[in-house]
């Protein structure tokens, strides 16, 4: 038969609620991390698109105040109903001295007159009805945005414009419109830095690039920079705004998750670039942190354990002792030392309950026995003992009991022993004598009996 290892029940106890607690707090340390992982990054996308959204709020408030200003313009050359140059110039120089910021603000009639605000002349033999920003606002009857564009007037510097048809009635007599630099723009762009490593993009309604941290790819008077010949990966970031988060690398090669927005008025789109390195940074964190708490509540809960199990299973250590004595036949050894109120108490309690009684069956069948080896066969019986203990009280009572029969008859026999003797002595008849020892034999015959059960050497 293999023989088993030897182990303690406080080993064992300790083994199992230790690994219970590691697989416990593991279990629930991995649903955590996953829990808190998937919080950490929608945290982060909310950040993104937060800045993503501040950033499209803040471009389109930038159009919108030119939009306005044009609007207000084209409402006072409806009003006055006169296009007088003198009146549209006292306009658009109003207009320009309120609005510094502007870099041209013009009106062109229907019959090609051009007034530009500041004293500054139209570009010679440029008909502005053939320019975009008049062709267009005209075919659409309502507030434009002009994509950036080489100026006629500036060539050198690249506008955005704003232009607003003029009606008399439901007949349109011109358009006002105001030209901004794109470096205004460009500039705010270039402050988008909510995390290390993001910046912020604008592209025009044509996918063109405006506004770009790489300052080669920012359109001048030579070229517009389309921005899926320099950078692909930016069509997938384009056809899923406003429809999630896109991750692929940047024009430096960095991994990178991009938010757009498309402005509703322009159709220009707004993107943010978060390094995708940030996310798993934060993650990085939220794990390391969930970890290092889990090895604490181990730590703590292990400690917590081990003191426990010390302390519930203690008697068991003044127990052995004890028991080792009691095998060795020191049944007088006491046991009262429980002080738990608890299953081991009891059980304890119980032990020196039965020990005591024990003990005390052990001395009463000691004290008669004794009393009997003296000699001493009318000793009191041993009262009835719980259980199957009493079977041993009545062999004791009976054995007792067989020999008091026994040496009664001894003694009877042996006074008629010697009654018969004296009787041998005083005659000398034969038959008189036979009938003596006859007797005496039948009186032998009824101790053998009575002794025959008895073993001997």
């Amino acid at each position: 038969m293999k023989k088993t290892k030897r182990t303690t029940v406080k080993s064992r106890i300790t083994r199992h609620v230790v690994v219970a607690i590691i697989i416990t707090i593991s279990f629930m340390t991995i649903v955590n991390l996953i829990y808190l992982s998937r919080r950490i990054i929608e945290q982060q996308e909310m950040k993104l698109e937060l800045a993503t959204q501040v950033s499209a709020n803040e471009v389109d408030a930038w159009i919108r105040g030119m939009a306005t200003v044009t609007e207000d313009m084209a409402s006072t050359l409806t009003a006055l109903g006169d296009l007088d140059q003198t009146t549209v110039r006292a306009v658009v120089d109003r207009v320009a001295l309120n609005h510094p910021e502007l870099y041209f603000v013009y009106f062109s009639d229907k019959l090609g007159n051009m007034t530009m605000a500041r004293g500054v002349n139209f570009a010679q033999g440029v008909d502005p009805r053939e320019r975009v920003w008049y062709k267009k606002a005209a075919a659409a009857g309502h507030t434009v945005v002009i994509d950036p564009y080489s100026s006629a007037t500036r060539p050198d510097v690249m506008m955005v414009t704003v232009a607003t048809p003029v009606y008399w009635g439901t007949m349109m007599v011109g358009v006002v419109a105001v030209d901004a630099d794109i470096e205004s723009i460009q500039n705010f762009m270039g402050t988008i830095n909510f995390e290390e490593g993001s910046y912020g993009f604008l592209l025009d309604s044509q996918d063109n690039i405006i506004v770009h941290p790489n300052t080669q790819y920012n359109p001048t008077a030579e070229k517009i920079t389309a921005a899926f010949e320099v950078m692909p990966e930016l069509k997938e970031v384009v056809d899923a705004k406003d429809d999630g988060y896109v991750t692929a690398k940047d024009y430096t090669g960095t991994s990178m998750v991009y938010s757009a927005v498309t402005l509703e008025n322009s159709r220009w789109t707004v993107a943010v670039a978060y390094p995708e390195s940030n996310f798993l940074k934060h993650v990085d964190r939220g794990i390391r942190i969930s970890i290092f708490v889990a090895i604490i509540c181990i730590i703590l809960a292990l400690g917590d354990i081990t003191y426990t199990v010390r302390k519930v299973l203690k008697p068991l250590d003044k127990m052995n002792p004890a028991m080792d004595r009691i095998m060795e036949g020191d049944f007088s050894t006491k046991l009262n030392f429980a002080t738990a109120n608890d299953e081991i108490g009891d059980m304890q309690n119980k032990l020196a309950i039965s020990l005591e009684e024990l003990s005390k069956v052990i001395q009463k069948q000691k004290y008669v026995l004794s009393e009997m080896e003296k000699g001493n066969l009318v000793v009191e019986d041993i009262e009835n003992f719980p259980g199957e203990l009493n079977e041993i009280a009545e062999s004791v009572n009976s054995i007792k009991a067989s020999f008091n029969d026994i040496i009664s008859d001894i003694q009877f026999s042996a006074i008629n022993l010697q009654s018969f003797a004296m009787g041998i002595n005083e005659t000398s008849d034969l038959e008189e004598m036979r009938s003596v020892f006859e007797e005496l034999s039948a009186e032998a015959n009824i101790l053998m009996e009575k002794t025959s059960h008895f073993k001997t050497m």
